[in-house]
């Protein structure tokens, strides 16, 4: 598995470490994330615990949060003391105390207590700094922008501030430009951020400049405008930046945007090129090294023949109307040498990557003539001459163009996208390793935290291609492709989002990519709908089976988070989903005809994409099974969610709702041979047609009745993989749940069947659009088969979150037959990473578990053909209970443990 460093694009980033005390918490999170800048005003916190003894609980905790570091430290809690709650929660504790300052540090601590009653010492005091809340923070600080007609605009702003020269105790800034921006303070990077959303969602970024102060400090800034795309609202140029200083006597200077601040086009980019195809991904670089302005953000830079900025108004001003909201992802990047530069001939390279990364080329030239271009290219795959093909480009035209200045020139471009290989044609320079890296980038992940390895070699290359991918889709949004769209559409992030959760432990991004969508249904969509894609250029666009797919994501998180308060605050939306799912039953079937929504191929339900991966599905079909699927999920996942958040009412209606629909899918949409058909037709009678998309979604769903189960499961594993990355998330958990460990490992392995092997099979190094994106042209860069990822994670590894937050989880690796012989990885959650290794060894399955504290397992052993109930347990015989296959241990607490038995 690639190990990965990454630079993190955020300044005073400190990684948490363990408190001085062995059993005090440790890793305090505020929002979820290590020390903060510029969180809402009730934040919420999260700790570890940690405790030397074995099968531990936290039965309680208290947090303390203070006004400064004394008062915390002596125990006083001036601005929230909780006392002593009883609760195994860890995360999402939401702040009680009275109503918090803008702009403003905060101190806390915690400590908690074990299952006897006994406290932990109090944690490391950690702190939090909380953003601008509502307009009037931001007084004082006004939008600006560069007037220009240009379609394309790069802009550099500057502005030199004086301090008073006392001594600085904090600084933090606050800005957010319409789309992108770099920042940087006395010619250093702070660090890069976006808002691609709609005006009245504007967010923005809070940086902590304390180190980077001096007595008169240079604040820069690039930003970028482009008009909208598939992912990105039009907006609007302009950019809003507030300096708060806070000196060591109280005392305190703030510096804002204005009119009085240095403006310049940034002319080595040609603001006037074709734009590159895709949809709306940008326009074609053409970069003028001859053009570069040198140190435009160092201090020492002369900058008055600069244009003073044009001030548009205080906000809120024009379409930015609501309050600016703070975003707390960060931007990480990665520097890193590509595999090989090949000399193909006439001045000409080849650089490749070894695999599909999203980010920039930075490519140093030295010499040639003045005025010179230099043509490159991006691109997937290679012509036989070893040329980079024109034609596999998911319709996105990758070209760029440097002109040399005669000198040393770098050419780096701002605007990223995906792919493998770069052509570089006509260098001066000869091109080696030396000259030539790749900056990768992505928001939040952390693929550090991705782990698994297995006896199989192409299982472990499949868990690396969709993890690889994760990173590849995690940009603005849960993106499509780096590519051709950057669209994020709510399919793609929940098959992405997920995953992110289980296998990188992300909190933040789901978190707000679930929240925007949430935006889309109050901009668009009273009946309760939500946007296919958002934000977006397109405006009002839905695909019916997405908007159903959102409760599914919903519930994802919370199982995943325990953010609880997540449902309560959103409850009336997320009921409105499942309201609008409601209002197409039909009476007479009991099913949902024509669910409303969508347009051409989407029309009614998209089921599944590309084309090609719906398998011939019926798509004439009425009330369509798949539809029909997910209603019985949206009302059973309603129920719950009603039920958790003590709607009784709802709960019921919706509890019984799902039992309707489930006894209508199953009285009407299996024929006679036992088996579900693609769904009714307008005249009320069967789909001739039988999917594997039909009849795994029973499975998975648990719709099917037992009489049936055989004969569908049967059906799904005739048909091997024949479902796209739509709905593959749903194959592997029906295999597993049916505890079809041969199959489901030969759907992840097997390189002639369709899947992901197939993909590396055939060169992929990230997950395709489809199965036949190579034949058809489709992206080769689609990170929505990452879903994948969960079947290996639960049934091959075999960890799954059982209660919220992991407080109960499932350890239950399939019965292989010795085809997989052992597997080890490890679960990120919010208590820790929950580790597991299991070992068939000379007939003996010898199981490890190590979990974290306040994590209690039912851990299932194969049973094999023996007869006997008794496992190992840590050296120890036990009685377990038999249960199928396997023999269950309940009540494994924390800590390392070892089960063995004799198969």
């Amino acid at each position: 598995m690639n190990k990965y460093v990454y630079i993190i694009i955020f300044l005073c980033f400190t990684p948490f470490l363990r408190g001085n005390s062995i059993d005090s918490p440790f890793n305090l999170r505020t929002c979820d994330k290590g020390k903060p800048a510029g969180t809402e005003q009730k934040p919420f916190f999260g700790w570890y615990n940690s405790n030397a003894k074995a099968n531990e609980i936290q039965t309680a905790y208290q947090i303390i949060v203070a006004s400064n570091p004394e008062l915390l430290a002596s125990g006083k809690g001036d601005v929230w003391d909780s006392g002593k709650i009883m609760s195994r929660m860890q995360n999402y504790i939401d702040f009680g105390g009275s109503s918090l300052l803008p702009a403003t540090r905060y101190y806390w601590k915690v400590r908690t207590w074990d299952k006897a009653g006994n406290a932990s010492a109090y944690s490391d005091a950690t702190y939090f700094d909380t953003g601008l809340f509502r307009a009037e923070d931001w007084k004082g600080s006004f939008w600006i922008k560069r007037e220009s007609k240009d379609t394309n605009v790069y802009t550099y702003f500057r502005k030199q501030v004086q301090l008073s020269g006392k001594a600085v105790k904090k600084a933090m800034v606050y800005l957010s430009a319409c789309h992108n921006y770099e920042l940087y303070l006395n010619g250093k990077a702070v660090g890069k951020g976006l808002v691609y959303s709609y005006p009245q969602y504007t967010y923005y970024n809070s940086y902590d400049v304390t180190a980077l102060m001096s007595n008169n400090t240079t604040i820069s800034a690039m930003t970028h405008w482009y008009g909208g795309g598939q992912g990105r609202a039009k907006g609007d140029n302009r950019f809003i930046l507030k300096l708060i200083v806070t000196y060591a006597d109280g005392t305190k200077a703030v510096f804002g945007t204005d009119k009085s601040w240095k403006q310049s086009a940034v002319e080595v980019f040609n603001p006037n090129t074709k734009q590159r195809g895709g949809e709306g991904v940008g326009y074609l670089d053409v970069m003028d090294s001859r053009k570069e302005i040198a140190g435009w953000n160092s201090p020492s830079f002369n900058d008055s023949a600069w244009q003073n900025a044009v001030e548009i108004g205080e906000h809120p001003s024009g379409a930015f109307t609501g309050e600016l909201r703070p975003e707390l992802s960060q931007l990480k990047e990665r520097k890193f040498k590509p595999v090989s530069v090949k000399n193909i001939g006439n001045g000409n390279y080849l650089i490749d990557l070894g695999k599909i990364y999203a980010g920039v080329p930075e490519i140093a030239f030295n010499g040639g003539k003045a005025g010179d271009t230099i043509k490159m290219r991006g691109g997937f795959v290679l012509n036989p001459d070893g040329t980079v093909s024109e034609k596999i480009n998911q319709s996105t035209n990758l070209a760029y163009s440097f002109v040399l200045n005669g000198k040393k020139s770098v050419f780096k471009p701002v605007v990223y996208f995906g792919y493998q290989y770069l052509q570089v044609n006509n260098s001066p320079t000869i091109l080696t390793t030396e000259n030539v890296s790749f900056i990768e980038r992505f928001y939040e992940l952390q693929p550090e935290r991705s782990q698994f390895s297995s006896s199989n070699t192409m299982l472990d290359n499949v868990w690396e291609l969709m993890s690889h991918s994760l990173t590849l889709g995690a940009q603005e949004s849960f993106v499509d492709t780096p590519t051709r769209e950057k669209g994020g559409f709510l399919g793609d992030g929940w098959s992405m989002g997920v995953s992110a959760m289980k296998v990188m432990g992300d909190r933040v991004f789901n978190h707000r990519v679930l929240l925007q969508f949430l935006d889309s249904q109050d901009q668009y969509w009273p009946d309760g709908r939500l946007n296919a894609v958002y934000p977006n250029v397109d405006g009002k666009r839905d695909i019916p089976d997405f908007t159903q797919q959102y409760l599914l994501w919903a519930w994802d998180y919370y199982t995943q988070t325990g953010n609880i308060e997540f449902l309560k605050t959103n409850y009336l939306k997320l009921k409105k989903v499942a309201d609008y799912v409601d209002s197409y039953k039909n009476p007479s079937t009991g099913l949902i005809h024509k669910l409303a929504g969508g347009s051409g191929g989407y029309i009614y339900g998209i089921i599944d994409w590309p084309a090609t991966m719906r398998y011939g599905y019926d798509m004439t079909a009425d009330a369509r099974t798949v539809i029909n699927a997910y209603a019985y999920a949206d009302f059973d996942i309603m129920s719950k969610i009603a039920e958790v958040t003590e709607n009784k009412t709802d709960a019921d209606s919706f509890r019984a709702k799902a039992v309707l629909i489930r006894e209508a899918i199953n009285s009407k949409l299996i024929n006679p041979e036992g088996v579900y058909i693609d769904g009714l037709l307008e005249d009320g009678s069967q789909s001739k047609h039988v999917s594997q998309h039909a009849n795994m979604f029973p499975i998975a769903l648990d719709i099917a009745p037992e009489s049936n189960k055989k004969t569908v499961l049967d059906a799904v594993k005739e048909r091997k993989m024949s479902v796209g990355m739509v709905t593959v998330r749903f194959l592997p958990q029906a295999l597993g749940l049916a505890e079809e460990g041969d199959h489901l490992l030969e759907l992840y392995t097997n390189p002639v069947w369709d899947g992901w092997a197939k993909t590396i099979s055939k060169g992929g190094t990230a997950t395709w659009e489809s199965w036949d994106a190579l034949e058809t042209n489709q992206s080769m860069c689609h990170p929505w088969g990452t879903s994948g990822l969960n079947g290996i994670q639960e049934y091959i590894l075999g960890v799954k979150s059982l209660k919220p937050q992991h407080e109960r989880i499932q350890v239950k690796p399939l019965d292989f037959h010795g085809k997989l012989t052992n597997v080890s990885g490890s679960v990120p959650t919010d208590k820790g990473d929950i580790q597991v290794t299991w070992i068939i060894k000379a007939k003996t399955f010898q199981l490890t578990l190590n979990s974290p504290n306040n994590v209690t397992a039912e851990v299932y052993i194969l049973k094999g053909s023996s007869t006997s109930n008794e496992v190992t347990v840590d050296g120890k015989t036990v009685t377990a209970k038999p249960t199928g296959n396997y023999l269950l241990i309940e009540n494994v607490g924390s800590g390392k443990h070892i089960f063995e038995k004799q198969l």
